[in-house]
């Protein structure tokens, strides 16, 4: 799968059709995002003359109910060809259909982890309308199953093909575009200093952390042709390296926020990236869990420092932090309602296992609640 992001690239879809050539095609979107963005009008037009049935307004973080729901649709439409437009719960959504929906398995068990995904099902073509998740080029979606964030993970899940056009995300607000884009920014930071990264990875995650850090201020506050498309690039740049190396604990604590106060995606996971810099920033003998050892941990920290433009983990920590409000939105644990104890002990508690496997620095009980219990 390759994708560059060029405007106005939405009108290849046609081509993408006319040669998978299906008889019957079953297209997820967002709510407005479909018609907001500009995608609605070329979707309709490469898909005239055949059997179309639509998943309009698929909710952000979707559940297993959600998948459930649109498992029973493509079963009922049979379809051909999967057609993705949207962020990214309608890409993830998209990926988890297209591999059940074929099968007589119900999907709670795909989700549950007590079904292993065995092959891919009919073409699915990625069109993100946001720049920041990623999605279309991951193996990884994401579903809340019995109140929990859980991953499915399978190579079937990637998408066939994936059309990149940052004209598609000229009408997102600037809280959705700030969001987004801290969610391509953490990915790229985080798989810098994962314990799961690559050279080629590593490559496509600085490229991507770069891009993001010069262009996302601008695609907030004063949005230009230039500054989406870098976003478009560096989010699926960061896509392409998360892939590869995984996310790591900002992520495993994002999902509590988003689930138990309300907190979008990639704002929540900005809000603990400085402070889980910092504490790598310290890795030890005794505590790295890279088996490149401390000093390679902290390389690839100084790294990061140098792409910030900061002198030290705390300048970092602090620079990350306002680099949220600046972007309008609120930069604080206590701002998102994270204030009691217990509140943050239960953050803490929460942090998907999986995720926290792949930090550089080995968190336990304590040095976690210790972080949480530090932030403002």
């Amino acid at each position: 799968m390759t994708a560059h992001c060029i405007s106005g690239s939405i009108t290849t879809l046609r081509a993408h059709v006319d040669a998978i050539d299906p008889n019957a095609v079953l297209v997820l979107t967002g709510g407005r995002s479909f018609e907001g963005s500009g995608a609605a009008p070329h979707v309709r037009s490469a898909l005239a003359g055949r059997d179309v049935t639509f998943l309009h307004d698929v909710p952000a973080d979707p559940t297993l109910e959600d998948v459930t729901s649109a498992v029973a649709v493509f079963r009922s439409a049979s379809p051909a060809l999967v057609v993705a437009v949207g962020g990214g719960s309608v890409i993830d959504l998209a990926k988890a259909v297209r591999v059940i929906g074929p099968t007589s398995t119900s999907p709670a068990a795909f989700l549950r982890g007590d079904h292993e995904i065995e092959r891919p099902g009919p073409p699915l073509v990625a069109i993100p309308t946001t720049a920041g998740t990623g999605s279309e080029a991951t193996r990884y979606a994401v579903f809340t199953v019995d109140g929990e964030k859980r991953p499915m993970a399978h190579r079937a899940l990637l998408p066939d093909y994936v059309i990149l056009d940052p004209e598609l995300t000229s009408s997102l607000p600037p809280a959705v575009t700030a969001a987004t884009g801290l969610d391509a920014l953490s990915q790229a930071m985080e798989s810098i200093w994962s314990t799961r990264s690559t050279v080629p990875s590593s490559s496509d995650a600085r490229a991507a952390l770069g891009l993001a850090l010069t262009h996302l201020p601008s695609a907030v506050h004063d949005p230009t042709p230039e500054s989406r498309s870098a976003m478009c690039t560096a989010a699926h740049l960061a896509g392409r390296a998360i892939d590869v190396s995984a996310t790591t604990a900002p992520h495993a604590l994002s999902f509590h926020l988003t689930t138990d106060y309300g907190v979008a995606h990639g704002h929540a996971v900005a809000l603990t990236l400085g402070a889980v810099l910092a504490y790598n920033a310290e890795v030890t003998d005794d505590d790295c869990a890279d088996p490149r050892g401390p000093q390679h941990v902290r390389r690839v920290i100084a790294d990061i420092l140098d792409l910030l433009g900061v002198a030290t983990p705390a300048d970092a920590h602090a620079y990350l932090d306002g680099l949220v409000g600046d972007l309008g939105l609120e930069p604080t644990l206590a701002g998102v309602g994270v204030v009691s104890s217990e509140q943050r002990r239960a953050l803490a508690a929460s942090a998907s296992p999986m995720r926290m496997a792949t930090n550089p620095r080995r968190f336990d009980e304590e040095s976690l609640e210790a972080l949480v219990a530090s932030l403002r």
